[in-house]
């Protein structure tokens, strides 16, 4: 099983617990009737946020993908905080700081995951790269190199016959 599919199952199984928690918050409220929508969607905001970091910072490669799923979590464990805020009284004072703290946590994450490096290195960046000027002008002199080969063998056949006519 790949990687993706492990995150995909964590996903999944992160709004399962919530929505099971929040049927049983209506079902048996004298047990779970703390658990609101508030609290089921921190828990999905936060856990897949938590997902899409982990599977940003796991990536190998150094895409805009990789970049993509790190904000994407950030963005999410924002919304994740903003449930938050309207699941439990927090000072209006500080909203506004913790979401910030959010994006620079996420900045530094996003630097440290791909080492700072701002995208996919392509082949041009390495040593002894051709551009398409250079390698279709290898291709048109293997080209003739190839074609005057075929002449030479087609010119030694000729003689060939001609010596054994």
């Amino acid at each position: 099983m790949g990687r993706n599919l492990w995150y995909k199952l964590a996903g999944a199984l992160i709004v399962v617990i919530a929505v099971v928690f929040w049927i049983l918050s209506e079902t048996i409220p004298e047990s779970f009737g703390k658990f609101s929508l508030a609290w089921a969607g921190v828990m999905i905001c936060g856990g897949i946020g938590l997902v899409f970091i982990l599977q940003g910072c796991l990536q190998e490669d150094v895409t805009m993908a990789k970049k993509l799923k790190i904000w994407l979590g950030v963005v999410l464990i924002a919304c994740a905080i903003l449930c938050l805020i309207s699941a439990i009284t927090i000072p209006n004072s500080l909203i506004l700081p913790i979401i910030s703290l959010v994006i620079a946590l996420g900045l530094v994450i996003t630097i440290l995951a791909t080492h700072g490096a701002k995208w996919d290195e392509g082949d041009n960046h390495k040593k002894g790269y051709k551009n398409y000027f250079e390698r279709k002008e290898e291709e048109d002199k293997e080209k003739e190199i190839e074609k005057k080969d075929i002449e030479k063998r087609d010119e030694n056949n000729l003689e060939k016959t001609r010596e054994d006519n």
